[in-house]
């Protein structure tokens, strides 16, 4: 299988359009899992705070 990367005329807008759409959505999975993590710190800080609370 062969991909023909040839946009012809379109290629000046075609290019950088694939390039911005790539950037942003590495930057949507990046922002989700760094924001992911920080909810699961903060679970587990009140977790923890919760437990002690109890004992």
């Amino acid at each position: 299988m062969s991909f023909d990367f040839d946009a012809g005329k379109h290629a000046l807008y075609l290019w950088p359009a694939f390039a911005i759409s790539a950037v942003a959505f590495a930057w949507m999975i990046t922002s989700s899992l760094l924001m992911a993590r920080r909810w699961r710190r903060e679970a587990e800080r009140l977790q923890a705070e919760l437990d002690s609370t109890k004992s």
